[in-house]
């Protein structure tokens, strides 16, 4: 049976191309458990964060992530951090929720502190046969909505001091394969490894400079690097400038006042796409409570 099934090609296909079978938040360098679960607990607080973020607007069905989460340390030298997410790209679909604890060694003679972390998580995957465009639309195989539960796992390390962190995360660890009954659908996920570090320097007691890198490695042999700078005045207003390899500069500004926290980011794409699509948006807002364990 041919299928001409256009929005899973332009979204589902060519996130496979690319590699992407994971997305992140462009922002995420303000908030580190996004991506590594060795970073709960990193704080003397309970941040509880929201993103919101879409991809290739002006593309319809193009993919969007929303994800709240939080983190916090437990115990002495122990954090602990969950994270509920919901992913929509045309048909599909992916709900799930994340668990992590890490455990953190303090380095007193570097004034560090070197953790370790793992997560598990379990999510929903959705494939709504309906959203997809076919030649025989009265083909049952077709019809309805297909959907698998899916177990994963990640593991993470991240050294990190006053003025600077270093972090290696491997999300994807069990590698499941998603096949659907109707044999229509068929993903192998694959791990990735993202290493990521960043330092902030005082340019004066009013403006402070942080360089960033994430490079992400998939076994499938895709690189791809996020290089990144954020500016801050007063602690309060920041500017942010990135570039992501073969794929977009992103432009960001955020403000800061007390324990709350806003950021936008625009993603100005640079692949082929940019012909159907006026870039990527994404909101970010926190709020950091107090630790009622502490």
């Amino acid at each position: 049976m041919k299928i001409y099934a256009i929005k899973l090609i332009l979204i589902l296909v060519a996130f496979q191309v690319a590699g992407q079978q994971l997305t992140h938040q462009s922002q995420y360098m303000l908030n580190h458990f996004e991506i590594n679960p060795a970073a709960s607990g990193i704080s003397e607080y309970l941040p509880v964060s929201f993103s919101f973020r879409k991809m290739w607007a002006g593309i319809e069905g193009s993919p969007s992530l929303q994800t709240l989460s939080s983190h916090m340390e437990v115990y002495n030298n122990m954090g602990a951090g969950i994270k509920i997410y919901n992913y929509t790209a045309g048909p599909e679909r992916k709900t799930g929720i994340e668990g992590a604890y890490s455990y953190h060694i303090g380095l007193d003679n570097i004034d560090s502190k070197l953790a370790f972390g793992i997560s598990f998580q379990v999510y929903q995957y959705f494939l709504d046969k309906a959203g997809l465009s076919v030649e025989d639309e009265t083909d049952e195989v077709f019809l309805g909505t297909e959907k698998m539960v899916v177990p994963d796992g990640s593991f993470g390390t991240y050294l990190y001091g006053k003025t600077y962190y270093v972090g290696l995360a491997i999300p994807q660890l069990i590698q499941r394969n998603i096949k659907l009954k109707s044999d229509i659908l068929e993903q192998k996920r694959v791990r990735h490894y993202y290493l990521h570090g960043g330092y902030i320097y005082y340019i004066n007691r009013d403006l402070k400079l942080e360089p960033s890198v994430l490079m992400k490695l998939i076994e499938i042999g895709i690189f791809q690097a996020d290089i990144n700078a954020m500016l801050t005045y007063q602690n309060m207003v920041s500017f942010g400038l990135s570039y992501r390899s073969s794929d977009a500069m992103v432009f960001m500004l955020g403000y800061q006042y007390d324990k709350f926290r806003i950021g936008y980011s625009f993603d100005l794409t640079l692949s082929d796409i940019r012909t159907q699509s006026s870039g990527s948006h994404e909101v970010f807002i926190s709020y950091s409570f107090d630790n009622f364990l502490k």
